[in-house]
């Protein structure tokens, strides 16, 4: 999947790239998200929007933020669930794994976590 710093009018920051990647998101999703929400909330940071939107099952969510020049900034986005094979979808199986564990279980998944293995 490509993704562009400059598409469909917006201006999608390195880390929205970064994480639509990292989530197996495409940004055309993102894109439809944002330019027609089921739903628009104030986001935690101010002036910032999250711009949300049903898919079947799935629930895609956008922060976006207009700059001084009042150009719209995408600053991150990302789908629930995550989709199968991503790195949210490995860490939230890590996750429930630990959380399941038993003290020694969660000492040995902390300290291969640690190692990065």
């Amino acid at each position: 999947m490509k993704y562009a710093p400059y598409y469909g009018n917006l201006i999608w920051t390195k880390h929205s790239i970064i994480r639509m990647r990292d989530r197996g998101l495409p940004q055309d999703t993102a894109l439809d998200t944002f330019k027609k929400p089921d739903e628009v909330e104030k986001g935690r940071e101010h002036g910032s929007y999250r711009h949300i939107k049903q898919f079947g099952p799935s629930r895609v969510t956008v922060i976006a933020k207009q700059n001084e020049r009042r150009e719209w900034l995408i600053l991150s986005a990302w789908i629930d669930p995550p989709m199968k094979g991503s790195k949210d979808a490995k860490e939230q199986l890590q996750f429930k794994q630990y959380q399941k564990a038993s003290e020694w279980g969660k000492f040995w998944l902390t300290l291969k976590k640690q190692l990065g293995l």
